[in-house]
């Protein structure tokens, strides 16, 4: 088994990450919301059992992987979008979710996708985002 496989496996069905949580606690309002490097789903399968249509982004293809762990009315709130951070073209969004996903992006890309990132949220909305070392 790969590493990426191991990680998978492991993260599958893991609690999603805490500021996730608590911001779907915090605000009743939802959206369309991008989980961008979405892994395995963990974010992803919590903002769509919390009401949120979410386009999931990942260079793997995670997809049925995601799937696995939602209702097939759950399933018309998700669309998976399997794209290198740097050819992903970012719809518009009320809520950016990117838990340890964005130091993966290649340093020459950074800069652009950065800016993909900022123009894709929706005035007054939200980016979560998460650093490896925060």
């Amino acid at each position: 088994m790969s590493k990426l496989e191991k990680f998978l496996q492991n993260t599958k069905d893991s609690l999603p990450h805490k500021n996730v949580q608590m911001f779907c606690k915090d605000n009743m309002q939802t959206g369309t919301a991008i989980d961008f490097g979405c892994g395995a789903g963990r974010d992803t399968v919590f903002l769509i059992k919390n009401g949120w249509n979410v386009i999931s982004v990942d260079k793997e293809n995670t997809k049925t992987l995601i799937e696995q762990n939602l209702t097939d009315e759950e399933i018309k709130h998700f669309k998976f979008i399997q794209s290198k951070f740097e050819d992903c073209k970012i719809e518009k969004n009320d809520l950016f979710v990117a838990n340890f996903s964005i130091p993966f992006c290649k340093k020459e890309y950074f800069e652009q996708t950065w800016n993909k990132i900022v123009d894709s949220i929706k005035e007054n909305r939200i980016l979560y985002r998460k650093f490896l070392w925060i």
